[in-house]
């Protein structure tokens, strides 16, 4: 199965989990790259925006209050259950916002639709990241803003995921990405490679930078747990009985508690944001 197939039905099924850690994250101020794309976008009444690979529309959403009420944000996604999520959250909001199933790589909007263009923590996961930002750039109007963010190892080694993962992986197996991804994924990494295809897509005032962000745990079974609920590996585990799933948090708890103690902790996180103009 191809990646396009594959994590469409992975997100589909992990919508709600996924829209409420993201939610987490944004509230607690732990999505750097995320909210650099929103500064940077800047969203004004009566702007069209557009929002690539939107989920649940946690961005969407954030985009769509910055208008006052005046213009439109429009979200896609190739996954059919984050558009219907996404859409029973905005069902009693008065917001101008709409959803659509759709490929980033394959935008149907007409040449220079939209004022601005953001995605985040979604490139990474297209198979032709070229044809991504081509599409991007083609439905921007002249001088519009571009931001992306994409999740990148952090600069430091982060004991506790390797721990978890070691621990995961000692029971189900390594998960290995889709192949069709390898070509994307050694792009989306490299912050040079990065910006190279910024341009090559026509894009102006091209910058990549990467920024942190801490995140504070209450100790190794918060941060397990955590990761367990998280789209990738809930996904995982998702046809395990709830005896499996408890005893698959108690393994990986007590992996990460070896290399930080049983006390609170805090780990980075990172990503590449990219801004650029039409």
């Amino acid at each position: 199965m191809k990646s396009k197939e594959q994590l469409a039905a992975l997100f589909s099924r992990q919508a709600e989990p996924y829209r409420k850690r993201l939610e987490e994250i944004m509230s607690q101020h732990q999505a750097a790259g995320r909210e650099r794309v929103l500064e940077f976008i800047s969203a004004r009444p009566g702007m069209r925006v557009l929002d690539l690979a939107c989920g649940p529309g946690t961005l969407t959403f954030r985009l769509a209050r910055q208008l006052e009420g005046r213009g439109e944000v429009v979200g896609v996604d190739l996954a059919d259950g984050m558009i219907e999520l996404a859409r029973r959250q905005l069902a009693g909001r008065s917001l101008p916002v709409q959803f659509q199933r759709m490929d980033i790589e394959q935008l149907n909007f007409p040449p220079a639709s939209f004022d601005a263009v953001a995605c985040g923590h979604g490139l990474q996961l297209t198979p032709n990241l070229g044809r991504a930002l081509l599409e991007a750039h083609r439905v921007l109007k002249p001088r519009g803003p571009f931001g992306a963010s994409l999740p990148v190892d952090p600069p430091e080694p982060v004991p506790a995921a390797a721990a978890f993962a070691a621990a995961l992986d000692a029971r189900l197996g390594a998960w290995e990405p889709p192949g069709d991804l390898d070509a994307t994924r050694a792009i989306a990494g490299d912050a040079e490679r990065l910006r190279s295809a910024g341009v090559a897509a026509g894009f102006r005032e091209v910058e990549v930078e990467q920024l942190t962000a801490e995140l504070a745990w209450e100790g190794p079974g918060q941060f397990a747990t955590s990761q367990l609920e998280w789209w990738s590996q809930a996904d995982r585990i998702r046809d395990f009985s709830s005896h499996v799933k408890s005893l698959i948090a108690k393994e990986t708890e007590a992996a990460v508690a070896r290399v930080t103690g049983p006390g609170p902790f805090s780990t980075l996180s990172a990503s590449l944001v990219l801004t650029a103009r039409a």
